[in-house]
């Protein structure tokens, strides 16, 4: 499991927001990191990268690549089919959404919901909220 200190991961550096033609605003993050949802943040380590999109609608999504292969989560209200979820306990986002189409071996390897922080573990990591 991949464990990173609060100090290292929140001075992080994120690539700044860059707006795409359609509207949509993208960030890119570079491990090792701790990227910070609205309501939940995952740790990326070194060779990883995670990239937020912001459609400015009512959803956001993480696009993570690494050596495990490449998985999206999805925070909102109300996801596509996906192969696994976290509730937040939250109106706003109800639930992240792990879309995962990876081998069974890069599942284990990866183990997402393992790297996930939500709930109480979530403010201590994240204490500012995520801008939107």
């Amino acid at each position: 499991m991949l464990f990173i200190s609060a100090s290292l991961a929140l001075s992080s550096v994120a690539a700044p927001p860059v707006t795409r033609p359609d509207g949509v605003i993208e960030q890119r993050f570079d491990g090792p990191a701790l990227v910070c949802g609205v309501a939940f943040a995952i740790e990326i380590g070194t060779g990883e990268h995670a990239i937020k999109r912001d459609s400015r609608i009512d959803f956001l999504t993480y696009y993570v690549e690494g050596r495990y292969g490449s998985f999206v989560l999805y925070e909102g209200n109300a996801p596509q089919a996906h192969d696994d979820e976290v509730r937040t306990r939250l109106g706003w986002p109800q639930l992240v959404a792990i879309h995962d189409n990876r081998g069974a071996a890069a599942r284990r390897e990866g183990r997402i919901r393992d790297r996930l922080l939500v709930g109480d573990a979530f403010p201590a990591a994240c204490p500012a909220p995520a801008a939107r």
